[in-house]
């Protein structure tokens, strides 16, 4: 049997991405969807990346995350971005691939970041 830090530290040695399905967007062009959800992925492991090559804080983690993601949604202010299913894509994906610790922060960071980043949504 593995330890816990074991079994966590295994998880960082894949990468698993999220599907149209995960992101659930309000995009019906099929072609626009994929292209917006190899984009989203994309911002996701640039982010996974800076986690796992610095020692970075979960706050600079997320800097590397929400500041892409609300561009992408300013481009595409109807496709659900950042409705709650974006934010549960997001905490999913950093709990499955690098520390399921991260999940409740990055769940609820709008929540807890909105005087922060009200300047992004415009």
């Amino acid at each position: 049997m593995k330890t816990l830090s074991e079994k966590q530290a295994e998880l960082r040695l894949t990468v698993a991405l999220p599907t149209a399905d995960d992101w659930q967007l309000l995009v019906d062009d099929k072609e626009t969807k994929e292209q917006l959800v190899n984009r989203l992925n994309a911002v996701l492991v640039a982010a996974l990346e800076f986690a796992k090559r610095d020692d970075s804080t979960w706050g600079q983690i997320s800097e590397e995350i929400f500041p892409a993601l609300f561009k992408l949604d300013a481009e595409f202010p109807n496709a659900g971005i950042r409705d709650s299913e974006g934010y549960l894509t997001v905490a999913r994906f950093f709990a499955v691939n690098y520390s399921p610790a991260m999940y409740d922060f990055l769940r609820y960071f709008e929540a807890d970041n909105n005087d922060k980043y009200v300047e992004m949504r415009r």
